[in-house]
């Protein structure tokens, strides 16, 4: 009975670090939410779906819109929203492979690669968005 309460006990304990864990972690859910990410002197903000992204760069009045597709569990592809593969020559030219690398407690890092350009090593920020001045 004693070993029955006390795998209880720590069973619990676990659950609530876990969950402690979790809420202290902003990125642990990488495929939806809020984020960010500086690009040289302007920050870019991006909010996530689990089929849509919208980037806005706060230097520019132009908003992006993309189809997230996810192929694995760190691994998805970003398309135009407005991208019509019967107008276009080239089927899914522009379209974004985005990978995600390491995820840490406020930020996470991902490698982008589009054809036709050298691929990338970003970092974007999670959740909390930066004061704008």
């Amino acid at each position: 009975m004693r070993i029955f309460l006390l795998l209880a006990f720590f069973s619990v304990h676990l659950l609530s670090f876990s969950e402690t864990c979790d809420s202290t972690n902003r990125c642990a859910s990488y495929k939806i939410g809020n984020f960010y990410v500086i690009n040289g002197k302007d920050t870019c903000n991006i909010t996530r779906t689990a089929d849509r992204q919208t980037e806005k760069c706060q230097g520019s009045d132009v908003t992006y819109e993309l189809i997230v597709i996810w192929t694995k569990k760190d691994k998805c592809i970003l398309r135009d929203i407005h991208y019509n593969p019967s107008t276009k020559p080239f089927p899914m030219r522009n379209d974004v492979i985005m990978t995600v690398l390491d995820v840490f407690p406020t930020y996470y890092t991902v490698h982008l690669k589009t054809r036709g350009r050298k691929p990338q090593y970003i970092t974007v920020f999670c959740n909390n968005q930066p004061n704008e001045n």
